[in-house]
Parts: structure tokens; sequence; C-alpha cells
């Protein structure tokens, strides 16, 4: 579906977010299956910490300040607590985009970035503990008019996954 998708080729930004939107089905072809444990934790850490905040405006408008001040001492803390939860997730996974396994349990797990204005893709696939990381020119797998070319990024990728199975031989 997302060959059909012109990416404006003069926005990096737009670029990498149509390859990182491929990752997906090129690692299926790979033989992985994506996972969406890290973006489900995500998610319910931030619905936790708006479910907090709408709670204590309910609280706030409900009950005068000496009523509900052991309330919203506790739901401070707990949102504190959540949000540092967050953002310990976000720095330990800083720019992961994909996090797969094979059918022998093996996690793999793929982290993108590019510069602003810089039209490299940079690309690092950790797997039990070995990682590769490359930098790939956008030109490499998109066309002049602005198409995404999934049979070149998976040769690609598929380049980069050889790479990491020799690192353990």
């Amino acid at each position: 579906m997302s060959q059909l998708k012109k990416t404006n080729l003069n926005s990096v930004n737009d670029l990498r977010q149509t390859t990182d939107e491929n990752l997906g089905f090129i690692f299926q072809q790979f033989g992985y299956t994506e996972s969406f444990a890290l973006i489900d934790l995500k998610l319910g850490l931030g619905l936790s910490t708006v479910i907090i905040a709408g709670l204590l405006f309910l609280v706030d408008k409900k009950y005068t300040w000496k009523e509900s001040y052991n309330v919203t001492v506790i739901s401070c803390v707990v949102y504190a607590i959540i949000s540092g939860a967050l953002y310990l997730v976000n720095f330990f996974n800083k720019n992961v985009k994909y996090t797969g396994y094979d059918k022998k349990g093996n996690k793999l797990t793929v982290a993108t970035s590019s510069n602003k204005l810089d039209p490299i893709y940079n690309v690092t696939i950790t797997a039990d503990g070995r990682s590769v990381t490359s930098a790939l020119q956008f030109n490499k797998f998109f066309d002049v008019v602005g198409f995404f070319n999934r049979d070149a990024f998976t040769k690609i990728i598929g380049d980069e996954l050889n790479r990491l199975n020799k690192k353990t031989e």
C-alpha cells in the first residue's frame, strides 16, 4: 500500500517516516513477527497520567482544597512516578522503531534516526547483544519521483542482517 504513497523528497522527516512505516513489512519478509509491547507500554503509561490528571481536575472542582489535599498529594506523587517510568522507557529505547521476534524467539530491535538537513538514514539493528550500524542514503531506496522502492530497501536490510549474522561467526 505504501508503494503507492508519494513522499516529499525535500523533507528528510517525511523520507524517514515513510521508511520507518515500511520496517514491519520488510522484516516480516525475513521471518520476524513485530512485537508491540514497547508501544503498548508507552501508551499505557501515558494514558494513566492523563487519567490521573483528569481525576485531579474532577476532585478539584467537586471538593474544597482542604478536603482534597491528601488525594492531590498522592495523585501528584503517583503521576511523578509514572512520568519518571515513561521517561526511563523512552531514554533506554531511544529511536526504537521496530521490535520483532523470529520463530526461535530471538529478539531483533531496529533504531533509526536522521538529521534534519542530512539525507542519511541511520539504522542500528540489534540482535542478541550484537549490533550493526549503517548510514544509508535515501536515494538508494526512493526513486526520483518520491516513491518508496521496497525491493531495494529489502535488499539493503538483507545485507545488513547478513553483516549482523557474520559477527557471530
